[in-house]
Parts: structure tokens; C-alpha cells; sequence
């Protein structure tokens, strides 16, 4: 009895150690969600602006405008770092969601941001047009 009880233990043990070694230092690859403020008054959150989500499993990008603002929601998303920035409009009015499938390597780590602007047209500088006071602050995980 005392031997299973022993076994049953270092099995335990095992399998703990194997789940605490076996998480990414760097993030959880857990899908993230983040909101850019429509008031210049009101610090980001659910109800206002627009937002950004990823969808880790299957690389889902998705930029949603929540407000009717006259101004675009933009999804900026930084792929294995920061020289691969990528920034995707939506220009599409309240209500609208533009949905991206993009193609990630498994691991790689991702950050991404959402933000209020106003569309430029300028595909050399698209971060034109941003209005960086009403973005939400980065969220990183990984695909």
C-alpha cells in the first residue's frame, strides 16, 4: 500500500513539474481582446471606440468599430516583434467588423493594439491618421 501511495505521488509530482517547465516563458497563447476610447475624456474600455481581438487558434484578427464616431478603428498587430507591425483598417462604420486569417507559426509571440483614427489613404505610412491618445495599451500572447 505504502509503494502505490509513494507512486501515486511521484506520478503527481511528475506531471506538475512537467506542466510548470512546460509553459511559454513568454506568453499563454490565449486569445486577447483590446478596446481604443471614442471620448477624449474616457480611458478605453468595452463601450467605446472600437477593438481588437485575436483569436490565437487559427490566427483570427478581427477590428471592430463600437461607435458611431466618425472616426476608423484600427487593429495594429506586431508578429515575432517589433519590425513586423502590421496595421489593418476599418473603415467601415459602426457596427463593422473586419476579419483577417492570417497565417501565424505556432509559438510565435504576438502583440496587438486598437485604436481611433482617421483614414489618410496613404498605403507608404499607414499609421497616418492615428490618433495615438486613444489607443488601448498592448496586449501580447502567443499563436
Amino acid at each position: 500500500m505504502r509503494l502505490l501511495a509513494r507512486s501515486a505521488l511521484a506520478g503527481t509530482a511528475a506531471t506538475l513539474l512537467a506542466l510548470a517547465t512546460g509553459t511559454s516563458a513568454h506568453a499563454d497563447g490565449l486569445d486577447r481582446t483590446v478596446w481604443a476610447g471614442a471620448d477624449w475624456n474616457v480611458t478605453p474600455h468595452a463601450d467605446s471606440g472600437g477593438k481588437a481581438h485575436i483569436q490565437t487558434y487559427g490566427e483570427i484578427f478581427t477590428i471592430t468599430d463600437l461607435a458611431k464616431d466618425g472616426h476608423s478603428t484600427i487593429g495594429i498587430i506586431s508578429i515575432g516583434g517589433e519590425s513586423n507591425t502590421y496595421y489593418y483598417w476599418n473603415r467601415g462604420g459602426v457596427d463593422s467588423t473586419r476579419t483577417l486569417n492570417l497565417d501565424i507559426k505556432e509559438g510565435t509571440p504576438i502583440t496587438i493594439k486598437a485604436c481611433i483614427g482617421d483614414w489618410k489613404g496613404n498605403p507608404d505610412t499607414p499609421a497616418a491618421g492615428i490618433i495615438w491618445e486613444k489607443c488601448s495599451g498592448w496586449a501580447q500572447t502567443d499563436a
